[in-house]
């Protein structure tokens, strides 16, 4: 399998943010040896029955918090990546990384094992947003790492930022915009905050104890972010990110093209032979299968020639370079890419369409899953 990529899932945090529902682990570093030895075994059990080794173009590191791990276990890791998979022409090795639990000596130390290219969550530089975040990280840590990083010779640095923080105003979003791009990472992430099931700020929003901010508040916040991120240089070249010329995250890249990825480790989700699983969500039954040899799958999906145009809709209306009309029209059935003609005339307000694709204009991306949606109604066997 060629031009595939791998995503691992490290489920470890020394604290667990008020919004997260990544699975993850607090207070628990003693596993992480343990676990790390069950990843190798589970790369192992994942690629037996290859006959030839898949060449991989992109690996993201992943959490939970990747950077707690030691020198050595990553290795341990990158030397059963190495043995079952052909990584002589990896494009981008990216893991991601805490503000303020990062020091400069185990980032070499990473830099020599492969890595090319890191993401910090940094999410906010302005002290109060990040203890409304519950980031236990200063801005004073985040711009501390940055530096090191470069001091040790990363080039290709992402930073993670939220925007619709409850008592964020316009102000500080463009206070925090306006003091990222000073530090000039290659790749800017912007993230609105979204309230999910299962986490603490769910919680505190139903009981009334947190007020989130209103969709015109959060609709100007990311006007702000498009208008300033692209004044200031960066290509605004999918919805929720924002890179330099020729620096977009491969890796992310890699998925909104649809191309296979091999996932490892709890709560995990890969896509191979037009199949999407996913790994349990809970460490102790992730370890307890690969004791017994058995991969930890929690449950797979065939993906229907449906199911796969939705997502070229979806996918392809993320990206600045928009839905390729060919696919449309070549991989499915004349009354579909008729539908999806007249779709596209009828969505003329939102929508920019020439010879080659459809995307949408400035108008359209404020209400982008709605156009989906319209786009994938077309679909006709």
């Amino acid at each position: 399998m060629e031009n595939a990529s791998i995503y691992i899932h490290i489920p470890f945090c020394s604290d667990k943010c008020i919004y997260c529902d990544f699975y993850s682990l607090t207070k628990s570093e003693h596993l992480i040896d343990d676990f790390v030895s069950m990843l190798c075994t589970e790369i192992d059990l994942t690629c037996k029955k290859n006959e030839t080794k898949p060449l991989i173009k992109t690996i993201f590191v992943g959490g939970g918090t990747p950077s707690l791990l030691t020198s050595k276990q990553l290795e341990k890791i990158i030397k059963k990546i190495n043995k079952n998979f052909n990584i002589d022409n990896l494009k981008e090795f990216t893991l991601e990384a805490n503000p303020g639990e990062f020091e400069i000596n185990k980032m070499k130390e990473f830099k020599s094992l492969g890595i090319n290219r890191l993401s910090f969550g940094v999410q906010s530089l302005n002290d109060k947003t990040l203890k409304n975040l519950t980031r236990w990280h200063s801005k004073s840590e985040c711009i501390s790492s940055f530096n090191n990083a470069r001091k040790a010779g990363f080039c290709n640095i992402n930073i993670d930022l939220i925007f619709g923080v409850p008592q964020q105003l316009n102000t500080d979003w463009k206070n925090d915009l306006k003091e990222v791009i000073k530090l000039n990472p290659e790749h800017i992430s912007a993230y609105s905050l979204t309230v999910e099931r299962k986490t603490k700020l769910y919680n505190l929003v139903k009981a009334g104890r947190i007020v989130m901010p209103d969709e015109e508040s959060d609709i100007e916040k990311f006007q702000t972010a498009i208008q300033t991120l692209t004044e200031a240089g960066y290509q605004h070249y999918e919805i929720s990110n924002y890179s330099k010329f020729n620096r977009e995250c491969y890796h992310n890249m890699q998925h909104w093209h649809r191309n296979p990825c091999y996932a490892f480790g709890p709560s995990s989700h890969g896509f191979l032979n037009s199949k999407r699983y996913w790994n349990v969500s809970n460490i102790k039954d992730y370890m307890k299968s690969i004791s017994l040899n058995e991969l930890p799958i929690e449950n797979e999906e065939i993906l229907t020639n449906e199911n796969i145009f939705n997502e070229i809709i979806i996918n392809g209306l993320r990206l600045r370079t928009g839905i390729v009309i060919n696919k449309i029209q070549n991989d499915y059935s004349s009354k579909t890419f008729q539908n999806f003609k007249k779709k596209t005339l009828d969505l003329h307000k939102y929508i920019e369409v020439d010879e080659s694709c459809v995307k949408l204009n400035k108008d359209g991306i404020m209400i982008a899953d709605q156009i989906s949606l319209e786009l994938m109604s077309c679909f006709n066997e």
